[in-house]
């Protein structure tokens, strides 16, 4: 099963702001510089502090999650600045406590999922496997993914026309459907050619 995990990236603007104007404000002065402080990661480092304990631990529960849990682990998640782990999943007596016994010495926070993640991964792969039906009747989806114990999201190109009957094709199946676009590669631009002057 594939690793479902997001990280949560949420900067204290108003700390590093406060840091740049203390900063700015010492050099105008001529007084001594005092080094800025950031909660972010310092400059020499790629991670933030914790990040591979709580990356570690999140393959564990992922493993541990899939396999004896299946139908109430929905997914984990990161939430750096804070240095918690998030782990979704549909309450089930016995899972909390089985997942903290497994994640010593790093901080776990509990999620409240309303579908496992083998539920929604079952859905997803159903209706991407219908994308040519869908196609040939007009309806374009975009991208199609799960959304950590929430819902399967479906970008379409006209979804306030579309939803409604994507939403009968598929009872029971918790969708999501908003607007998507095609995706566009990124591609390095072309040189122009070299052009050779006429002989004369």
């Amino acid at each position: 099963m594939r690793l479902r995990m997001t990280v949560s990236l949420i900067l204290p603007l108003m700390a590093l702001l406060a840091a740049c104007a203390a900063c700015a404000t010492s050099n105008a002065s001529g007084g001594p510089q005092q080094p800025a402080t950031s909660t972010g990661p310092a400059p020499q480092q790629s991670y933030w502090p914790g990040q591979e304990a709580l990356s570690n631990a999140a393959l564990v529960v992922e493993g541990i999650g899939g396999q004896s849990w299946p139908d109430a682990y929905a997914g984990v998640s990161l939430d750096l600045p804070s240095d918690v782990l998030l782990v979704h999943r549909v309450p089930a007596r016995g899972f909390d406590e089985a997942i903290r016994a497994v994640t010593p010495g790093v901080t776990v926070r509990f999620v409240d999922a309303s579908h496992s993640a083998r539920s929604l991964d079952g859905w997803v792969e159903r209706i991407r496997a219908d994308a040519a039906y869908w196609q040939s009747h007009g309806v374009i989806v975009h991208s199609s993914y799960v959304e950590i114990g929430t819902c399967v999201t479906l970008e379409v190109a006209a979804p306030k026309h579309d939803a409604a009957r994507l939403a009968a094709f598929y009872p029971g199946v918790p969708l999501c459907v908003q607007q998507g676009w095609p995706a566009e590669p990124l591609t390095a631009p072309l040189s122009s050619p070299a052009v050779t002057p006429p002989s004369r």
